[in-house]
């Protein structure tokens, strides 16, 4: 596993590296490519690449990729308050613009599943060292309080399996380059419900031969072109 783990922490630090001496000469287009290259080889989503990608698309002037990567990077980096203060700018370019859509729960905004399912574990761990320790004391409130400790970490770790379940059942996506046009089915020609302007963001439903059923931020749904959003990661 320590092989393992250190294999990919090589592989990333090249494009990385590349990307971040790209930025620093002003080689916009280089830093894009080199942060994107680690994504399009099916790596593991990086609040550290997402922030460089929303950084340099920011710095393009190209508003609504910026905020697709730093909305995915403050997914991964909740607490971050660059990446926050980032994303507060790139929308404020962008103008008006419905409203984002909302976290799978509210604990998301503050802690990430693994971070979450972390402190589950912990919780979980003292548990059950209070109910071993407990065996030896005749009296039952060591064990019971252990029990409970414990009992509150599964919970915790459960909670922390379906918020990361559903944040990959439902990737956030950010309308870029023109006005995108949601339909009532997954056609060219179905029936349009609604448009959304470029810096919108959706959270994706479902996916079906080149389109994507979405839902924003009032809570509309409706079948948008893949091609019309952009998905990071």
């Amino acid at each position: 596993m320590t092989a393992l783990l250190l294999w990919v922490g090589l592989a990333l630090a090249g494009p990385v590296s590349e990307g971040a001496a790209a930025l620093e000469e002003g080689r916009l287009d280089d830093a894009i490519a080199a942060w994107s290259q680690v994504a399009e080889d099916g790596g593991a989503p990086s609040g550290r690449v997402s922030y460089n990608l929303g950084t340099a698309w920011y710095r393009k002037g190209d508003w609504p990729r910026a905020v697709a990567h730093l909305r995915a990077a403050a997914r991964l980096r909740p607490r971050d308050g660059a990446v926050q203060h980032n994303l507060a700018l790139a929308r404020a370019e962008l103008g008006s613009v419905p409203p984002a859509t909302s976290l799978p729960a509210a604990w998301m905004s503050v802690l990430t599943p693994g971070e979450l399912g972390g402190i589950g574990l912990i919780f979980t761990a003292l548990g059950s060292l209070l109910v071993v320790i407990g065996r030896s004391d005749p009296r039952l409130t060591r064990r019971l309080l252990g029990l409970a400790v414990m009992i509150g970490g599964f919970v915790l770790g459960g909670i922390a399996v379906a918020g990361g379940r559903a944040q990959i059942a439902h990737p956030l996506a950010v309308v870029v380059d023109g006005e995108a046009v949601l339909r009532d089915s997954a056609s060219v020609n179905a029936a349009e419900r609604f448009r959304l302007d470029p810096g919108a963001e959706v959270a994706i439903e479902k996916r079906y031969s080149g389109f994507l059923l979405v839902r924003d931020g009032h809570g509309r749904r409706g079948w948008v072109s893949s091609s019309a959003v952009e998905v990071p990661w």
